[in-house]
């Protein structure tokens, strides 16, 4: 009796062979969204059901099961819920205005590049439009789902000039900042609003261990510009002295920087080489001696002699020429 009962159990026993389920509304039997299976007799199953098109809120999904022979199993139900996509939306576009709101994706557009969630967005308004004074700026962006920020606002100025501003002058000083217009002022000719322009400054104009240079521009509105600085040393400034000479034929001896700190230059057009240098001070005593191979120009070391005032005396042995000079 046993072993018959078990084959007639395993004769009639099937293979599980289709799922197919629906949401709510039942198309009938074999007419809705079906899945095969992995052919079993009995077995667990995990089916991806698709909630795509269907509307957020709770539902009845029904499935049922069909054997190797065609049987169709009873309807099974279960409660879902079907909940919005929690995944955040990039931003896409973005659009500003002034002072009037002229309706959503209405105003003047803002490029918005990369999408993403996050973004720091930069952009030119235009504003040839509005009167000079204050206005008010609102932008607002839009999302990749079609739904739009709230409106923020921003204080605009508007002024103009009947003309770009050009640079007129520039000041310059050395130390002792005496406030805007109270320095050294040089003009140019030719004003632009942007440019790259050249001034002379005199040698004798810069002050004994000067190293910065203050300079700042100002407009033709009268506006001036942050005030720069630059180091510069005097030894730099030797070959321009020495340039200026020439250009001025001087036939007689120049020293400088006067007064010097630790070296002093002279120039002397029309010197002969293997002239002798003598540096006396104010008693006549001779406190330096050298001689000179170079023609016309040179270099005198003075870091060892005390402050005060000497004479330089240049000699070629037809040509004999003194120039006193400051020691700090």
């Amino acid at each position: 009796m046993f072993c018959f009962f078990c084959t007639t159990f395993l004769s009639q026993a099937q293979t599980l062979k289709q799922v197919e389920y629906f949401i709510d509304k039942d198309k009938g039997v074999g007419k809705n969204t079906k899945l095969n299976l992995t052919t079993s007799a009995d077995s667990t199953y995990q089916i991806n059901v698709d909630v795509s098109n269907t509307s957020v809120g709770f539902h009845k999904l029904y499935f049922r099961i069909k054997d190797s022979k065609g049987n169709w199993s009873t309807t099974y139900r279960k409660s879902i819920e079907v909940v919005a996509s929690f995944a955040q939306p990039n931003v896409s576009a973005g659009e500003y205005f002034f002072d009037k709101d002229p309706g959503y994706g209405k105003g003047k557009t803002i490029t918005v590049s990369p999408h993403d969630t996050l973004i720091t967005q930069q952009f030119n308004a235009t504003t040839s439009a509005l009167t000079n004074g204050f206005h008010k700026l609102y932008t607002r962006f839009k999302d990749s789902s079609g739904k739009w920020s709230v409106t923020y606002r921003s204080n605009a100025e508007i002024t103009r000039t009947s003309d770009t501003p050009k640079i007129t002058a520039v000041e310059y000083f050395f130390s002792g900042d005496k406030g805007f217009g109270n320095a050294t002022e040089k003009t140019f000719a030719t004003t632009s609003a942007d440019s790259v322009f050249k001034i002379k400054i005199a040698y004798d104009k810069i002050p004994a261990n000067a190293d910065t240079i203050f300079i700042r521009a100002e407009d033709s509105l009268g506006n001036w510009s942050i005030t720069k600085f630059a180091l510069f040393t005097v030894q730099s400034l030797v070959k321009d002295a020495i340039s200026s000479a020439l250009k001025n034929n001087l036939n007689k001896l120049q020293v400088f920087p006067n007064p010097a700190v630790n070296f002093i230059n002279f120039y002397f057009k029309g010197i002969n080489a293997n002239s002798e240098i003598t540096i006396l001070n104010v008693n006549g005593q001779v406190v330096k001696r050298c001689s000179s191979t170079s023609v016309e120009s040179g270099q005198i070391n003075i870091s060892d002699l005390c402050s005060g005032t000497y004479m330089l005396q240049l000699s070629d042995g037809q040509t004999k020429q003194s120039v006193k000079f400051i020691k700090q």
